[in-house]
């Protein structure tokens, strides 16, 4: 016969507090000195859906774009593919979403890809706008700004506010019939590191809720959007496809992870 269990709660309760508050202290000693990399739990919510609006950069405008958004040496945008099957285009994506966690809040970013030293696209932010200020490595500091990420009766309507004092703003219809979108490996991959203009990146990591997730394509017919931001001039005026995400998505987060 086993020995008869004796739990003191309240030993391992103050057990339980004592030892990971030790290993919390420990951490942010050595995060101090630059020898542990810290993490952030990042949620985007699950309502109001999560959408990344693609635009295809024109032609014509292809030259001016790389010059216009002035990377750091090394950085030029190239082409990705975001649905398999797909040609791959130069694109500029508006990713609109609500976030909980160390930050909160609706949030937009106007964002573009690059190759990394592997020759692997990855996701590169060139504007960052959100309704409560956060930390950025460009600016240090996003200013709080008009982004507004509302769903009522299966509608969602955004309207974000960009660095020229230009809005951008759509109207989505939601519907279960919408065609499911095949998502391109590489372009989940690319959230694998996100940079920032001036080369600094976040680490990510994700599970199935994004890997695996519903991911619905809205059809010209159900959106309707005004884009008179300084982005305009510089991409087509239908978008490439506006893919909404079902269901949240958790993902953990290593902020200037490559200084």
């Amino acid at each position: 016969m086993l020995e008869e269990t004796n739990p003191s709660r309240k030993r391992l309760r103050f057990l339980k507090r004592f030892m990971y508050s030790q290993l919390a202290l420990r951490d942010a000693v050595m995060i101090l000195f630059g020898k542990y990399q810290p993490s952030l739990t990042f949620t985007v919510s699950a309502e109001p859906r999560s959408v990344y609006i693609n635009f295809v950069i024109k032609h014509e405008m292809a030259q001016e774009f790389v010059s216009y958004i002035n990377l750091s040496d090394g950085f030029s945008p190239v082409p990705i593919r975001c649905l398999a099957g797909e040609d791959p285009e130069l694109l500029l994506t508006l990713n609109i979403y609500e976030v909980s966690g160390v930050v909160s809040g609706a949030r937009a970013e106007w964002s573009t890809y690059i190759a990394d030293s592997q020759g692997i696209p990855r996701y590169m932010v060139l504007e960052a706008r959100a309704g409560k200020g956060s930390l950025d490595p460009v600016n240090f500091f996003t200013r709080a700004d008009r982004v507004e990420h509302v769903m009522v009766d299966g509608i969602i309507k955004s309207t974000v506010a960009s660095v020229d004092g230009g809005l951008f703003s759509s109207t989505l219809q939601l519907n279960d019939k919408h065609p499911v979108a095949e998502v391109a490996n590489e372009w989940i991959a690319a959230n694998d590191y996100i940079y920032w203009r001036n080369g600094v990146c976040d680490r990510s990591w994700y599970n199935a809720s994004l890997f695996d997730a519903q991911v619905h394509i809205i059809p010209p017919g159900d959106f309707s959007i005004s884009d008179e931001t300084h982005w305009a001039r510089f991409v087509q005026p239908q978008p490439r496809h506006i893919l909404q995400y079902e269901g949240e998505l958790d993902l953990v987060l290593s902020p200037w992870f490559n200084i």
